[in-house]
């Protein structure tokens, strides 16, 4: 097996292992983020406020640790809607022993839980965390309230001393990990994605070389180290005496002698032009990329023509330009060489 030495084969292999050195480094952060996760869920709570408390001194903390004694079964009065299907968690009015009125926002299995017939003797401490009520949920627990006592009892001016500024909420994770797996998931998706982008170059580059001898192989090598500079090299590519050699995706290392058409192409994502580039297409019939720099200078569009300038000097019979009638010879020639 032979080496390539040329600084050009080096540059291109330390790119391809910093992909995976960033993967790996991805690979870490995913499971550093798994694990504070998972040890955030362990945490012991604090003791819970009342939210009476909370209420009595005007507070507007949200995610405030809470809890509310309830002797009275909760009335259910607001639930929202998407797509015409209730949501699961509902809003309820709910009282103390006290007499005071408050918001709870819970799922129906929650208030099977509560031994209702007896609640009024044993109150049922619920515990959740405190949110900001909204305004439509304040204008409808105004009128429901109001409705069962058929009377003005409540109203936006007064609301805030009755019920406050806080409902207690049920559902919410109380140690609410969902950031961490969140931060854990998309490192996780880059990191395979990088570390799979990383196994087709390598294999890509592996099959390459293995087309071509070692002999060929040596040659190139050592054109390449003679090399202290291309005209091209910011867009990794390099024209030798018998090959074109381009490292701006994977290695290309092709034969002028095996290139059958040559043109310019354009890149658009939505609309919009973000590459230009060259597409060879082989005496195989198969389409490669060259010169793909993402440089979108004015003088982009000469250098391109320039380079197919210099692919047609290396072989004459290379076909030039994308249109319909090079495209039907392209597609005869192709046939014919099949045919032999």
């Amino acid at each position: 097996m032979i080496h390539l030495n040329a600084e050009i084969f080096q540059k291109n292999k330390q790119r391809n292992t910093w992909i995976l050195i960033i993967g790996f480094l991805l690979l870490l952060g995913t499971i550093l983020l798994i694990y504070l996760g998972l040890e955030n869920e362990k945490k012991e709570l604090p003791e819970p406020v009342s939210l009476n408390t909370l209420i009595s001194d005007g507070k507007k903390d949200v995610d405030v640790y809470t809890y509310i004694d309830v002797n009275i079964e909760p009335y259910l009065f607001a639930v929202y809607e998407e797509n015409g299907k209730e949501e699961d968690a509902k809003y309820y009015l709910a009282m103390d022993k006290d007499n005071y009125l408050y918001i709870l926002y819970m799922k129906d299995e929650k208030l099977l839980e509560f031994k209702l017939d007896t609640i009024e003797e044993n109150p049922i401490r619920v515990k959740g965390l405190t949110k900001m009520i909204p305004s439509d949920i304040k204008e409808l627990a105004i009128s429901s309230y109001n409705e069962l006592l058929e009377d003005e009892y409540l109203t936006k001016e007064n609301f805030k001393d009755y019920v406050g500024y806080l409902y207690l909420d049920m559902e919410t994770p109380l140690n609410d990990s969902s950031l961490y797996y969140l931060g854990s998931f998309l490192t996780g998706f880059f990191f395979l994605l990088l570390f799979v982008t990383y196994i087709v170059i390598v294999i890509k580059n592996k099959k390459i070389m293995q087309e071509i001898s070692p002999e060929e192989l040596a040659k190139i090598d050592a054109e390449l180290s003679q090399m202290s500079s291309s005209k091209y090299s910011n867009m990794n590519l390099y024209l030798l005496k018998d090959y074109i050699v381009d490292f701006s995706n994977n290695i290309v290392i092709l034969k002028y002698e095996d290139i059958l058409w040559a043109y310019p192409f354009e890149q658009r994502y939505n609309g919009l032009l973000v590459n230009k580039y060259i597409k060879l297409v082989t005496k195989k019939n198969k389409v490669i990329g060259v010169a793909s720099s993402k440089l979108l200078d004015k003088n982009k569009d000469e250098i391109l023509q320039e380079i197919l300038e210099k692919l047609k000097e290396n072989n004459k019979e290379i076909i030039l330009g994308f249109n319909s009638e090079n495209r039907r010879i392209v597609k005869e020639k192709i046939k014919e060489l099949k045919n032999k």
